[in-house]
């Protein structure tokens, strides 16, 4: 595989910033390989999942491109206080990748996935644009936001909570997931392939457990894949490796 760190200007950030991208190194004429935008979790950037998962040498098999985008602990939000990082994650990088890259530009060729504040990024951008992704996986993911709140207090990063989904309820927004999908139209639901990851010590598990049960309550079919695990690297290695299975098998 190769291995190539590119450095842009952002229109909508207004910021350079960097991705990493994964490539067969034997590309042919004129052909167009399948994505995968792969969103690391709260506090990571762009090289967490080639410096902490095996993710190069899983992918071979699959022949596709791996972006790897830096979020900046935004939850790939149009931040209230800050950057527009979901506006720049579901418009200005896929259109630059598909510019710049031998990158296929249809749908069936686009999937997303993420962990922890990624999952719910992946997620998001999914939901708010299913007619763009054949397929989404959430590990870890941070599906209620309410409950990341009540977090944030505990742990000292109210500020950045707050700069990032301001001071009012996130429920019935489109920074609720739950409300994002229940706008899709029935054929759209019908249409998703959603895969949901959680290791059982996680303590993001009640969560993803309560939006399975939303998902059930939605009647749309899905794959949810549990486990021992807690929030850490070494449940999120091995899931990877299923996510893709699921995804490219």
């Amino acid at each position: 595989m190769a291995r190539l760190s590119c450095h842009f200007s952002s229109t909508i950030l207004d910021i350079g910033t960097t991705i990493l991208v994964l490539l067969p190194e034997d590309i042919k004429e004129n052909e167009k390989l399948k994505v995968l935008y792969l969103l690391s979790g709260y506090t990571g950037d762009h090289t967490d999942w080639t410096r902490l998962t095996a993710i190069e040498r899983y992918i071979q098999k699959y022949r596709i491109a791996v972006v790897m985008p830096d979020g900046n602990n935004s939850y790939y939000t149009d931040m209230v206080y800050g950057f527009k990082y979901f506006s720049f994650i579901s418009k200005e990088l896929p259109d630059f990748v598909e510019r710049m890259f031998p990158i296929s530009a249809k749908k069936e060729d686009h999937y997303i996935a993420g962990l922890s504040m990624g999952g719910y990024g992946a997620l998001k951008v999914a939901f708010s644009f299913p007619n763009q992704y054949q397929k989404v996986a959430s590990l870890s993911g941070a599906l209620d936001i309410e409950h990341i709140r009540s977090l944030s207090q505990e742990s000292g990063r109210n500020s950045q909570f707050i700069a990032t989904f301001g001071e009012n309820s996130t429920q019935n927004t489109n920074n609720d997931l739950k409300y994002l999908f229940s706008q899709m139209s029935k054929k759209e639901k019908e249409e998703m392939s959603l895969f949901i990851g959680c290791g059982k010590d996680d303590f993001l598990y009640q969560d993803n457990i309560n939006f399975i049960s939303f998902l059930k309550q939605q009647k749309t079919e899905f794959t949810f894949v549990e486990s021992s695990g807690s929030h850490d690297w070494s449940f999120w290695d091995d899931y990877i490796q299923k996510v893709l299975k699921w995804m490219f098998d």
